[in-house]
Protein backbone atom coordinates (compact mmCIF):
# COMPACT_ATOMS: atom_id res chain seq x y z
CA UNK A 1 0.00 0.00 0.00
CA UNK A 2 1.10 3.03 -0.80
CA UNK A 3 0.70 5.53 2.16
CA UNK A 4 0.16 9.59 1.70
CA UNK A 5 -0.86 10.73 4.79
CA UNK A 6 -0.24 12.62 7.68
CA UNK A 7 -0.76 11.86 11.65
CA UNK A 8 -0.54 13.93 14.71
CA UNK A 9 0.09 11.43 17.84
CA UNK A 10 -0.28 13.06 21.00
CA UNK A 11 0.23 11.29 24.56
CA UNK A 12 -2.06 11.41 27.34
CA UNK A 13 -5.18 13.98 25.68
CA UNK A 14 -8.19 12.38 24.35
CA UNK A 15 -8.46 12.26 20.52
CA UNK A 16 -11.15 14.91 21.09
CA UNK A 17 -8.65 17.29 22.97
CA UNK A 18 -6.55 16.67 20.03
CA UNK A 19 -8.65 17.72 17.62
CA UNK A 20 -9.65 20.48 19.40
CA UNK A 21 -6.15 21.89 19.81
CA UNK A 22 -6.11 21.52 15.67
CA UNK A 23 -8.96 24.21 15.66
CA UNK A 24 -11.10 21.59 14.39
CA UNK A 25 -14.49 21.30 16.63
CA UNK A 26 -17.13 19.52 14.48
CA UNK A 27 -17.54 15.82 14.98
CA UNK A 28 -20.12 14.44 12.36
CA UNK A 29 -21.21 11.49 14.17
CA UNK A 30 -19.52 9.47 11.50
CA UNK A 31 -17.31 6.22 12.92
CA UNK A 32 -14.94 4.89 9.81
CA UNK A 33 -12.19 2.03 10.06
CA UNK A 34 -8.88 2.49 9.92
CA UNK A 35 -8.21 1.58 6.23
CA UNK A 36 -9.94 4.88 5.52
CA UNK A 37 -9.00 7.10 8.27
CA UNK A 38 -5.25 6.50 7.28
CA UNK A 39 -6.12 6.93 3.45
CA UNK A 40 -6.82 9.52 0.89
CA UNK A 41 -10.50 8.04 0.40
CA UNK A 42 -12.19 10.69 1.83
CA UNK A 43 -9.18 13.54 2.14
CA UNK A 44 -11.70 16.70 3.20
CA UNK A 45 -12.07 15.57 6.73
CA UNK A 46 -9.30 14.35 9.98
CA UNK A 47 -9.82 11.34 11.71
CA UNK A 48 -9.37 10.79 14.90
CA UNK A 49 -8.80 7.63 17.50
CA UNK A 50 -7.13 6.59 20.84
CA UNK A 51 -4.94 3.69 21.53
CA UNK A 52 -2.15 2.93 24.26
CA UNK A 53 -2.56 6.51 26.00
CA UNK A 54 -1.82 8.32 22.64
CA UNK A 55 -5.04 9.87 20.68
CA UNK A 56 -3.98 10.08 17.12
CA UNK A 57 -5.42 12.25 14.16
CA UNK A 58 -4.87 11.75 10.53
CA UNK A 59 -4.89 14.28 8.03
CA UNK A 60 -4.55 12.91 4.40
CA UNK A 61 -4.32 16.36 2.81
CA UNK A 62 -1.36 17.17 5.19
CA UNK A 63 -2.49 20.09 5.62
CA UNK A 64 -3.50 20.67 9.01
CA UNK A 65 -1.55 18.15 11.26
CA UNK A 66 1.62 19.34 9.61
CA UNK A 67 1.40 23.17 11.13
CA UNK A 68 0.70 21.83 14.29
CA UNK A 69 2.82 23.22 17.30
CA UNK A 70 2.89 22.42 21.32
CA UNK A 71 1.23 25.35 23.35
CA UNK A 72 1.96 23.25 26.39
CA UNK A 73 4.47 20.37 27.78
CA UNK A 74 3.13 18.01 25.29
CA UNK A 75 4.71 14.69 24.26
CA UNK A 76 3.65 14.52 20.33
CA UNK A 77 4.58 12.94 17.12
CA UNK A 78 3.70 14.12 13.93
CA UNK A 79 4.42 11.99 11.08
CA UNK A 80 3.80 12.69 7.06
CA UNK A 81 3.99 9.63 4.81
CA UNK A 82 4.56 10.42 0.90
CA UNK A 83 5.17 7.66 -1.30
CA UNK A 84 3.85 9.31 -4.98
CA UNK A 85 7.13 12.17 -3.97
CA UNK A 86 8.80 8.99 -1.89
CA UNK A 87 9.16 11.83 0.60
CA UNK A 88 8.71 10.80 4.82
CA UNK A 89 9.67 12.10 8.09
CA UNK A 90 8.85 13.08 11.26
CA UNK A 91 8.77 15.48 14.10
CA UNK A 92 9.24 14.51 18.24
CA UNK A 93 8.04 16.79 20.47
CA UNK A 94 9.21 16.31 24.11
CA UNK A 95 8.13 18.24 27.38
CA UNK A 96 6.81 20.62 24.36
CA UNK A 97 10.03 21.29 22.56
CA UNK A 98 10.82 19.69 19.40
CA UNK A 99 13.90 17.14 19.99
CA UNK A 100 13.80 15.14 16.55
CA UNK A 101 13.04 16.30 13.19
CA UNK A 102 14.44 14.22 10.26
CA UNK A 103 13.01 14.05 6.52
CA UNK A 104 13.89 12.42 3.63
CA UNK A 105 13.07 12.00 0.21
CA UNK A 106 14.17 9.65 -2.33
CA UNK A 107 16.22 7.99 -0.03
CA UNK A 108 18.36 11.40 0.90
CA UNK A 109 18.43 12.94 4.28
CA UNK A 110 17.06 16.76 3.50
CA UNK A 111 16.31 17.64 7.07
CA UNK A 112 18.27 16.41 10.34
CA UNK A 113 17.51 18.08 13.25
CA UNK A 114 18.10 17.06 16.77
CA UNK A 115 19.22 14.01 18.58
CA UNK A 116 18.78 10.53 16.79
CA UNK A 117 16.09 8.07 18.04
CA UNK A 118 17.99 4.89 19.39
CA UNK A 119 15.27 2.87 17.63
CA UNK A 120 16.56 4.84 14.34
CA UNK A 121 19.99 3.10 14.45
CA UNK A 122 18.41 -0.66 14.87
CA UNK A 123 15.97 -0.56 11.63
CA UNK A 124 17.05 -2.01 8.74
CA UNK A 125 17.00 0.39 5.68
CA UNK A 126 15.93 -1.34 2.30
CA UNK A 127 18.66 -0.16 -0.67
CA UNK A 128 16.23 2.84 -1.72
CA UNK A 129 16.22 4.28 1.86
CA UNK A 130 13.64 4.82 4.26
CA UNK A 131 10.17 4.16 3.68
CA UNK A 132 7.25 3.46 5.75
CA UNK A 133 8.22 0.75 7.31
CA UNK A 134 10.78 3.18 9.00
CA UNK A 135 8.12 5.92 9.71
CA UNK A 136 6.04 2.73 11.33
CA UNK A 137 9.26 1.39 13.28
CA UNK A 138 9.22 5.47 14.92
CA UNK A 139 6.18 5.33 15.36
CA UNK A 140 6.15 1.97 17.77
CA UNK A 141 9.40 2.97 19.32
CA UNK A 142 7.85 6.42 20.71
CA UNK A 143 4.36 5.36 21.31
CA UNK A 144 4.13 1.79 21.40
CA UNK A 145 0.95 2.33 18.63
CA UNK A 146 1.05 -0.25 15.91
CA UNK A 147 -1.56 -0.01 12.91
CA UNK A 148 -4.74 -1.18 14.04
CA UNK A 149 -7.53 -2.37 11.79
CA UNK A 150 -10.06 -2.71 13.77
CA UNK A 151 -9.66 0.51 14.95
CA UNK A 152 -12.76 3.01 14.58
CA UNK A 153 -11.94 6.71 14.31
CA UNK A 154 -14.18 9.80 14.87
CA UNK A 155 -14.53 11.70 11.54
CA UNK A 156 -13.80 15.28 12.19
CA UNK A 157 -14.74 17.14 8.53
CA UNK A 158 -12.67 20.28 7.57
Amino acid sequence: MGWNTSVLFRQDVTADEAVDDLAITEFSGELVGADQATSALKPDALYAAESGGWAQVWNPMMDVVMSWEPTDPATALVVFFSSVSSTYGFTLFTNGERSRHYVYADGVVIEDDGTPLPVEAEIARPSWGPDEDFLWSIVTAVTGVRYDEKLQYRVYPV
